[in-house]
């Protein structure tokens, strides 16, 4: 492959310009990173970012959305921010500390120890200016003789054959003559060395190893018969430590590899900052299992069942369960995570053929929560089921059913409190995002509200349960939405209710599931 153009991975000195705003790549070598330094980093992320964290293929962290200057260069104060963190070490060779490192190595399983192989190996490459010449996509992986990183693509790879010997390769397949595990650095930094020379500089320099035309001039050798087999990666769940300096760990996904805060507060709740966490090239985090004494003495039960305990695998698995039993063809793309939500919330696959979703509604119904817009909705059950920290605005999740107002209204007007609540909030209706979620009449007042000029809301979310008139409520929405361009949601039929309702509003409201 002939290069025309340098790479453009990005970092604090080099942000990638995305449709957001800019993107910066934090490299941790190995994954390691701290707890202090995850929420420090989640901090800058809320202060000029999108507020989360992203996960890479890599084990590094990602920011997104960040402001930059007219130049295409991060704000000073924003990469100063980032730099105060302690996750920029080397600004020289920030590009290039591009090191995965087998997860779980230390902790439990492999054959050797190789966390201080990558400090090292981190410090040296700093430490050495000529490094700082190669490709930002270059890439070495350690892995310690489990064989869960071993079939990643690699510039230079080390594999652990016992505890006092390594085997290098060199690209995708040519291998080095086994040396001590005392030379492994020296080893990696050589084959980055030569590269660095062969490469050249300009826009056609090659980024990766197997790009040269012409192989580095090193030894070469058989593959070891000791190198192990390409290994999955470890379950999510409980991770015991086999020494007394390794900690029991939970294996935790990121859906989505997107760590916001609600998920990070969940997951690192009563660790110190100090505590350590390891980033996976899975897109999930290893997390220290909380102290007892976090716990305030209280003893679990003991285990006596075999179920799944951990929350985020828990929803991963389930997620996956859906998509696989369910029909989603029609569903537009974006909606996909939305009927997928509510059919969770349901535990209903055969739901969602029933759901309808107009092209634009989750579009126009997630502009409108961003921008601050109210959600309305008809039910306390449906109010309490939105989960706030996923409301990107702290918008306010609105129910009158409580008004002292509304019982009387209901009796004069000859209709149930639901409906009579909603026209407590008709002066909050524009531009809202409408939830029915509990009464067919409700759906049908707040049609018949906008029939007599009340201004449409931005969305409207219209999933009523029952027997009497919830099917022909939601048939009267189709008809009303369509005909005047509002975006909508609905499911045919009976079903309905409020769990449903909620689920989809939090789908609606955060993309990362």
């Amino acid at each position: 492959m002939t290069r025309t153009r340098t790479d453009l991975c990005p970092g604090v000195s080099r942000p990638w310009p995305a449709e957001d705003g800019g993107l910066v790549r934090l490299r941790l070598v190995g994954g390691a990173v701290s707890v202090g330094e995850v929420r420090a980093l989640l901090g800058v992320a809320a202060a000029h970012g999108d507020g989360d964290l992203h996960l890479t293929r890599r084990a590094n962290l990602q920011l997104r959305a960040l402001p930059l200057t007219g130049t295409g260069a991060l704000r000073q104060d924003v990469a100063g921010a980032i730099a105060h963190t302690g996750l920029l070490p080397s600004p020289s060779h920030e590009l290039v500390r591009n090191v995965l490192v087998s997860p779980l190595t230390g902790i439990t399983g492999g054959r050797l120890d190789l966390r201080p192989t990558a400090r090292e190996l981190d410090r040296a490459l700093c430490a050495d200016p000529a490094l700082a010449g190669l490709s930002a996509r270059f890439l070495m992986v350690l892995d310690d003789g489990r064989g869960d990183v071993l079939d990643r693509s690699a510039d230079v790879a080390l594999t652990v054959l016992d505890d006092a010997t390594v085997q290098l390769r060199r690209g995708d397949g040519h291998w080095q003559p086994p040396v001590p595990v005392a030379e492994a650095v020296p080893a990696l930094l050589e084959v980055a060395r030569a590269f660095v020379v062969a490469r050249g500089d300009g826009p056609e320099a090659p980024w990766h190893v197997d790009e040269l035309t012409t192989p580095l001039d090193l030894p070469t050798a058989p593959r070891d018969p000791r190198v192990p087999a390409a290994a999955e990666p470890p379950a999510y769940g409980l991770v015991r430590g086999e020494s007394p300096d390794a900690p029991d760990l939970r294996h935790v996904p990121v859906p989505d590899g997107v760590l916001g805060a609600a998920l990070a507060t969940e997951l690192l709740d009563g660790l110190a900052d100090e505590a350590p966490l390891v980033v996976t090239p899975w897109r999930s985090l290893l997390v220290p299992v909380v102290p007892a004494a976090a716990t305030g003495g209280l003893q679990a039960p003991t285990r006596r069942y075999a179920y799944e305990g951990d929350g985020q695998a828990i929803y991963v698995d389930s997620f996956a369960m859906i998509r696989a039993e369910s029909d989603l063809r029609h569903v537009p793309a974006d909606a996909e995570k939305v009927v997928v939500r509510m059919v969770h919330g349901t535990g209903q696959t055969d739901l969602a053929p029933q759901v309808v979703v107009s092209p634009d509604l989750v579009g126009a119904a997630r502009a409108a929560l961003r921008a601050g817009a109210p959600i309305i909705t008809d039910a306390h059950m449906v109010a309490s089921g939105v989960t706030r920290t996923r409301l990107p605005a702290d918008n306010e999740v609105l129910c009158a059913l409580r008004d002292p107002r509304v019982a009387d209204l209901a009796r004069a007007w000859g209709t149930t409190r639901s409906a009579a609540a909603l026209s407590l909030l008709a002066d909050r209706v524009a531009g809202a995002v409408v939830a029915i979620g509990n009464a067919p009449t409700a759906l049908f007042h707040l049609l018949e509200l906008l029939a007599d000029g009340c201004p449409p809301p931005a969305a409207i979310v219209g999933c009523p349960v029952g027997f009497v008139g919830a099917a022909e409520s939601k048939e009267a929405l189709a008809e009303y939405a369509e005909a005047h361009g509002v975006p909508y949601l609905t499911v045919h039929g009976r079903r309905g209710g409020s769990a449903m309702t909620a689920s989809a509003l939090n789908a609606i409201a955060q993309e990362a599931e």
